[in-house]
């Protein structure tokens, strides 16, 4: 085909084998068009280098097939999360748009990268739930606005995972070990994996009618600095018995404790057992390799994705749809001992 021609939606249409209407479907992500169909269109739209005026079909939908993700880029486990949505958002024609909104000054970099901005829908992490300031400023914005993983008043979640099952069996399983001086190092609070988590671990004690040991609840934020300030403080109670595990809810409060560990000629799970979340190379590599609570990422961001969709597409809908529930997984390694 001519490089200097124009190519219009009439050539895709042509190209698919499919009508004008499939395309314009297509390109929009609207219902009524099947996946097989809806990949051979993206395939002809790639192949002839067809560039769709989005300009000018927002003006005429009011749509800008533009999705806002705000989260703390920082976490590692965030990017395939992201890719997750971006996978699932290229099917329907939409773009990805990220914020890395960090733990410090959000209601900021929030209002700065929305000025100017036009967006048809959103999802949040942040790293509070209790951010008054935040609420205020999402309720003012008329579109549709999902969580991943935070119970914020007013906004319905896309996603919930069942970090509850995971964390109770991680440490029933400790328990089991002879284990009863369990650190667990976390976040806040205020966020749903961490309350959840701390519910799991204190009622897994409970159904062994062992005292959960309080004062080894940790929270903090999820960075390796912090896990770093808090596995030296631990460090006195790891050479006296005292603290025989620790369970850390990050991957980057892990590989805080980690360095500390190593830096203190500590070995695990000679010296101390390890549990940690995410199934990553550097749970997988280390030896002896690393138990861990595994969370499907990719599923995590594809799920968060079409709820959302839903909501733009089906306005009516809108806090109705109950969130998807992911599924966690323990999984035994070699990083844990009987005492």
């Amino acid at each position: 085909m001519d490089d200097k021609k124009k190519i219009t939606i009439k050539d895709v249409a042509k190209h698919a084998c499919v009508g004008l209407g499939t395309v314009s479907r297509a390109i929009n992500g609207a219902s009524g068009i099947s996946p097989k169909t809806r990949k051979r269109v993206f395939e002809s739209i790639k192949e002839l280098g067809y560039t769709p005026d989005v300009i000018a079909q927002s003006m005429r939908s009011n749509k800008y097939k533009n999705i806002a993700f705000f989260i703390d880029i920082s976490n590692v486990a965030f990017s395939k999360i992201a890719k997750g949505i971006q996978y699932e958002l290229d099917n329907l024609g939409y773009i990805l748009s990220l914020c890395d909104i960090g733990d410090k000054n959000v209601i900021e970099k929030v209002m700065t990268f929305m000025n100017g901005r036009k967006f048809d829908g959103i999802i949040l992490s942040l790293p509070r739930e209790d951010d008054q300031e935040l609420h205020q400023f999402f309720s003012s914005i008329k579109i549709p606005i999902v969580t991943l993983d935070r119970d914020i008043p007013d906004i319905p979640a896309g996603i919930t995972t069942d970090y509850f099952s995971s964390v109770k069996k991680a440490t029933h399983y400790l328990l089991s070990l002879g284990h009863k001086g369990i650190a667990l190092i976390g976040g806040s609070r205020h966020i749903r994996p961490t309350r959840v988590s701390i519910d799991a671990f204190q009622e897994a004690y409970n159904e062994k009618s062992i005292p959960c040991p309080e004062d080894l609840i940790l929270e903090g934020q999820l960075t390796s600095e912090f896990g770093r300030r808090a596995i030296y403080d631990l460090l006195p109670k790891i050479r006296s018995g005292q603290v025989s595990a620790i369970f850390t809810l990050n991957n980057q409060i892990f590989q805080g404790v980690l360095h500390v560990l190593r830096e203190n000629n500590l070995e695990y799970p000679k010296d101390i057992s390890l549990i940690t979340f995410e199934d990553y190379e550097l749970t997988q590599l280390l030896n002896p390799s690393v138990t861990v609570i595994r969370r499907p990422l990719l599923e995590m961001g594809k799920s968060v994705s079409r709820i959302l969709i839903k909501y733009i597409e089906e306005p009516d809908l809108y806090g109705k749809i109950a969130p998807s529930v992911i599924p966690t997984e323990f999984i035994i390694r070699d990083s844990c001992k009987f005492l």
